[in-house]
């Protein structure tokens, strides 16, 4: 089945969006359960902001300045970034082998490694330090690993999904 450019764009887009609520979801669930800390859309409007002003570097956190509207900001940023991301995933990642051989498991690294910009671009850029190793604990670390590996594995299924064939049934 031939699909228009214009039409897999939105669908992988769609797909972009579908993984980061799914990480979303599983980000809220299991910071209510106190299993990791929650993601901080706000502090992420914030940083947004600042990106847009030409500002990267912070010593700590707190040194980020409020934004209007950081809410809304930290949204549009995290969201834009999860269609971003799903655009590469699904173009270079994906279409170049077989979709239904190692789809997941691919899907789960590249979840990884997208953890990696959290990790090793944002957290020193803000003052926490290579894998947030500047904070007390592994919170952040394990927050990443899990929202990003969630991200990736619903990736994963978003594009097998739409793949799969029929069980048949031998009479």
């Amino acid at each position: 089945m031939d699909v228009s450019p214009a039409r897999e764009l939105a669908r992988y887009g769609l797909y972009g969006i579908v993984a980061t609520v799914g990480m979303d979801l599983v980000n809220f669930i299991a910071a209510s359960a106190g299993i990791i800390s929650k993601l901080n859309l706000v502090f992420i409007g914030n940083l947004a902001n600042q990106w847009w002003h030409g500002q990267f570097l912070f010593l700590r956190p707190g040194d980020i300045p409020p934004a209007p509207h950081a809410l809304l900001l930290g949204y549009s940023a995290h969201y834009f970034a999860g269609i971003f991301l799903a655009l590469l995933f699904y173009y270079f990642v994906f279409s170049v082998y077989h979709p239904r051989s190692g789809a997941l498991c691919r899907a789960v690294i590249y979840g990884l490694v997208c953890s990696l910009i959290s990790l090793c671009l944002i957290y020193p850029s803000v003052g926490l330090g290579f894998f947030g190793s500047a904070t007390n604990g592994t919170g952040l670390l394990v927050a990443s690993l899990v929202n990003h590996v969630v991200y990736g594995l619903a990736l994963g299924i978003c594009g097998i999904w739409p793949r799969r064939q029929p069980v048949r049934v031998l009479h």
